[in-house]
């Protein structure tokens, strides 16, 4: 609906399998836990860094549904180790 009155619209989410069922006009994929998209909590400059490129890759899509990938990590090495730290916290916090 405001895609259709000109004012382009960017979904930026954690959960690939979700954004690909949704199929919203444009996405980007940031690879962090869910519920911290744009980074640690109280990290303002990294939540503005990744605002930051989810924005810049708005003039990169070419066709409707797409879903750009800039490689965003959320630990500087590669790990996933926080996978298992949030399932932790996840069963922690019931």
């Amino acid at each position: 609906m405001i895609d259709n009155r000109g004012i382009p619209t960017l979904l930026a989410g954690t959960a690939l399998d979700i954004i690909r069922q949704v199929v919203p006009p444009r996405a980007v994929f940031v690879d962090h836990p869910v519920g911290r998209t744009f980074g640690p909590p109280h990290d303002r400059g990294r939540n503005e860094a990744v605002l930051a490129r989810v924005l810049a890759e708005l003039p990169n899509f070419t066709q409707p549904g797409e879903i750009r990938d800039p490689g965003f990590e959320w630990a500087p090495n590669g790990s996933r180790a926080w996978e298992s730290e949030l399932r932790a916290e996840m069963l922690h916090d019931r």
